[in-house]
């Protein structure tokens, strides 16, 4: 309630700066896919409101591009808002933007842990930037509620748009979509909590979500490789052979061919079949590899969350699904056509979407194999790290992370963080994404932390942070290792301060 009581105070801001507007409000959101479900839902509640708008999509909001904007923008006059980005940037907006006003032309909708705050325990801090920045800057951890779980940038900006108008309830599906892409539906049965959870109840009591118990694979691939390349349940025999992971179907007493020769996905199967293959792989976890029942029955089956009036397009009918082709157009510097599909088009963007989707899959398969064939992951005491050369881009090369830490559990030495170092030839300088394991956070692992600290001990002044699990920056190409060797050492002191 503390959350929407500020959130109404921002939408009163708002409200007061539109008479005041000479020019369409400028959006700028981030490229993955919770940023382009968080610029959607903007941007649709603006159009409904006929406010004129436009959307900048960025890989990062770093200091230079906050000095292009800050160059360009006519800031007396323009109206601008930094959604899933800008509370680990506030101070450089409110200082290039506003002439340190205390009213900015901007307002910051964002999940991040703000500019200066390492831990949520700040909590002092915390409330202390909440009074100098409400009501241009909100923010969660404000209000108590975790940014890094139980609500996403588009969860931000839909509490924003509800705000702004009731109606626009029907974006909760959308919020979903984001928080899903920053992977916050952990919870048991892959639920949702705190903040995310009444979104989900808006979206469920308006009929814009549905939620159904499922197997945890992929709907639309091929069964026998959704279960081979699953990233949430692994079956030892199985698990990277979809070649043998196809055998094993066929003797569940289920046809895997459809007529045209192609493999059945599990959104082909009926309610029957799929009891059949749960049923044989219950049989294959409990007797060959010794698994619980009850273990492999909690990971097998699963909450799903289905758009009822996405059925006719496979890839936006699962909210998974449809988070991952987002990813992919803004991975793909193809934002632009994610924030169109979120909005609504199911025409020629859609298209296009499910193009750059086919080739962006491609693209992350190629790395991955790249980094294991070549032998590219390297290792200090306490870090892990991979250079993506000429192979991985910038726009990917956190993604690929994730794939390592989180889907190859069995090839990552998940004690300790990865990152993923790609070159940004144009300013001479490697962008670093870091991700940790959920275990490691449990033992006091703090990426945002660590990244800032690693940056100040290299005499950086490069913006970084993110999340506990996930964060990330720029460094120069002289610096990198010095960088390396200074979180390495931060890795190990926070680990040892938390044993």
């Amino acid at each position: 309630m503390r959350l929407i009581e500020g959130m109404e105070k921002t939408k009163q801001y708002f409200s007061s700066k539109i008479s005041q507007l000479e020019s369409p409000i400028h959006i700028f959101t981030h490229i993955d896919s919770d940023g382009l479900s968080a610029g959607a839902i903007l941007g649709k509640a603006l159009f409904r409101e006929k406010i004129p708008f436009q959307i900048t999509i960025l890989k990062q909001l770093e200091r230079e591009e906050i000095e292009k904007i800050a160059s360009w923008s006519d800031y007396t006059h323009n109206l601008l808002i930094f959604s899933d980005f800008g509370s680990g940037q506030f101070l450089e907006l409110h200082e290039k933007l506003s002439n340190n006003i205390k009213d900015p032309n901007f307002i910051i909708l964002d999940h991040h842990l703000p500019q200066g705050i390492s831990d949520i325990e700040q909590v002092d801090l915390i409330s202390k930037i909440r009074e100098n920045t409400s009501p241009w800057h909100i923010n969660p951890y404000f209000f108590g509620v975790n940014g890094s779980s139980e609500i996403s940038g588009a969860g931000m900006c839909y509490l924003f748009a509800k705000c702004l108008n009731s109606q626009n309830i029907d974006l909760s599906s959308i919020a979903i979509v984001g928080a899903t892409g920053d992977v916050q539906n952990q919870e048991k049965d892959k639920s949702f909590t705190g903040a995310n959870l009444e979104i989900l109840n808006d979206a469920i009591s308006g009929r814009y979500i549905e939620i159904v118990h499922d197997l945890s694979f992929s709907s639309i691939k091929p069964l026998n490789e959704a279960i081979a390349y699953s990233t949430d349940f692994k079956l030892p025999g199985l698990t990277n052979d979809p070649n043998r992971t196809l055998k094993f179907l066929q003797t569940s007493g289920v046809l895997m061919e459809n007529s045209d020769g192609t493999i059945k996905t599990l959104h082909d199967l009926n309610q029957d079949q799929k009891q059949k293959i749960s049923t044989s792989i219950l049989e294959y976890s409990t007797i060959k590899l010794g698994i619980e029942p009850s273990e492999v029955i909690d990971r097998l089956i699963v909450n799903k969350y289905v758009l009822p009036k996405e059925s006719k397009y496979l890839e936006l009918h699962d909210v998974r699904e449809f988070s991952y082709l987002l990813n992919s157009t803004g991975r793909s510097d193809n934002g632009s056509i994610g924030i169109a599909v979120a909005m609504g088009d199911r025409k020629e963007a859609y298209d296009q979407a499910i193009e750059i989707l086919k080739n962006y899959k491609s693209l992350i398969s190629r790395s991955i194999s790249w980094i294991y064939e070549n032998n590219k992951i390297q290792s200090k005491d306490n870090i892990q790290y991979y250079f993506g050369e000429d192979k991985i881009p910038e726009s990917v090369i956190g993604v690929i992370a994730s794939i390592l830490v989180f889907d190859n559990l069995d090839r990552i030495d998940t004690n300790k963080p990865i990152f993923g170092i790609a070159t940004r030839e144009t300013e001479q300088v490697y962008k670093i994404s870091g991700r940790a394991h959920e275990s490691l956070v449990e033992r006091g692992v703090n990426l945002s932390e660590a990244i800032r600290k690693a940056l100040e001990l290299t005499g950086l002044n490069a913006l970084g942070g993110g999340h506990p699990p996930a964060a990330g920056t720029k460094v120069p190409f002289d610096k990198i290792y010095e960088f390396l060797t200074h979180i390495d050492s931060v890795i190990r002191e926070q680990i040892k301060e938390n044993k």
